[in-house]
C-alpha cells in the first residue's frame, strides 16, 4: 500500500510541474496580446474561483478569520513575483525564463545568510558560484551568434529579479505560521494577489479577443489544479523527491516551447541550466546536512 501511495504522489508531483509549467506556457502566450499585469490579474483571478468551488465541494474548510494580514503579505508577494515572471517570460523562451527562475533556492540560502545570520556553508557557496557561472552564461551568450537572437535587458533583468522576489516571499513566510488548510492558505493568496496587481492591471487594460477566453480560463484552471496536485502529492512523497521531480519543469519548458512557439534551445542555455540544477542540488544537499 506504502509503495503504492508513493507511486500515485509521484504521478501527482509530475502531474502538478506539467500543469504550473503549463502556466508559463500560457502566460507567454497571453503576454504577447496583454500587459503582464493583466494576465497576472487573471490568472489569478480564475485560479480563485475554481478554488473555492474545489473547497466548497471537496475540502469543505474555509478560511479563518484573524490572519488577513499574513495572507495579504503572501498575495502582495506573489504578485510581484508574478508580475515580474510574467513580464520576463514573454520576452524571452521558455526554457531561457524558467533556468533563470530556479535560481530561487539559492536566493533563498543567501538570504538565509543575510536575515537569519546563517553561516554559510561550503556547499552554499559552491552553489552560489555554479548558479551565478549558470545564469551568466545564459544571459551573456544570447545575440552573439551562438545561442540565439538578443533579448531586451529589462526581460533579462524581469527574469532575474522574479526568483529574489520568490525567495523573499518564501523568507517571508517562514517567519510567519500557517494555521489552516494548504488550500484554504492558497486561496486567500491567490486572492490578494488578484485584488494587489487589479490597479495596474485596469490603467492598462486591453480588452481581451473573444479568441483569447479558452487560454484565460485555461491559465486559471492549471494554476488550481497544479497546486491541489502538489498538496496532494507532497503529502505522499517527501518534500526532498519532490525537488528532484520540480526539476522537470525544464523539460516541461523546453516541450511546451518547441511545441507551441517553435523554440529551440541553445547549447549554452542548456549548459547554463544544468548548472542550475546542479546549484540547486548542492544547496539543498547542504540545507539537510546541516538540519
Amino acid at each position: 500500500m506504502s509503495s503504492l501511495t508513493r507511486t500515485s504522489g509521484v504521478g501527482m508531483a509530475i502531474g502538478a510541474v506539467a500543469s504550473l509549467s503549463g502556466v508559463d506556457a500560457l502566460a507567454k502566450s497571453l503576454g504577447a496580446e496583454l500587459s503582464s499585469f493583466q494576465v497576472v490579474f487573471l490568472r489569478y483571478m480564475v485560479s480563485a474561483l475554481f478554488l473555492c468551488v474545489f473547497l466548497r465541494l471537496i475540502v469543505r474548510r474555509w478560511p479563518r478569520p484573524g490572519y488577513l494580514k499574513a495572507h495579504a503579505l503572501r498575495g502582495f508577494l506573489a504578485a510581484i513575483t508574478a508580475s515580474l515572471f510574467f513580464f520576463g517570460i514573454a520576452g524571452m523562451p521558455l526554457l531561457m525564463a524558467l533556468a533563470l527562475a530556479m535560481t530561487a533556492p539559492v536566493f533563498m540560502a543567501v538570504l538565509g545568510v543575510i536575515v537569519f545570520r546563517e553561516t554559510p556553508s561550503s556547499a552554499t557557496t559552491a552553489a552560489i558560484v555554479l548558479a551565478v557561472f549558470g545564469a551568466g552564461l545564459i544571459v551573456l551568450m544570447r545575440g552573439t551568434g551562438l545561442a540565439g537572437p538578443p533579448v531586451s535587458p529589462f526581460a533579462i533583468a524581469a527574469g532575474l529579479l522574479a526568483p529574489l522576489a520568490y525567495a523573499l516571499t518564501a523568507i517571508a513566510m517562514k517567519q510567519s505560521s500557517a494555521h489552516d488548510h494548504p488550500i484554504a492558505l492558497s486561496l486567500m493568496q491567490t486572492v490578494f494577489a488578484a485584488v494587489f496587481s487589479a490597479p495596474m492591471a485596469f490603467i492598462l487594460w486591453q480588452m481581451p479577443a473573444a479568441e483569447l477566453g479558452w487560454q484565460i480560463g485555461l491559465i486559471g484552471l492549471c494554476g488550481a489544479v497544479g497546486f491541489i496536485l502538489l498538496i496532494a502529492g507532497l503529502g505522499r512523497i517527501p518534500a526532498s523527491l519532490y525537488a528532484i521531480i520540480d526539476y522537470t519543469g525544464l523539460v516541461w519548458a523546453a516541450f511546451y516551447g518547441y511545441v507551441f512557439f517553435n523554440e529551440v534551445p541553445s547549447v549554452t542555455t542548456l549548459i547554463g541550466a544544468g548548472l542550475i540544477v546542479a546549484a540547486c542540488a548542492i544547496s539543498a544537499h547542504g540545507q539537510r546536512s546541516l538540519s
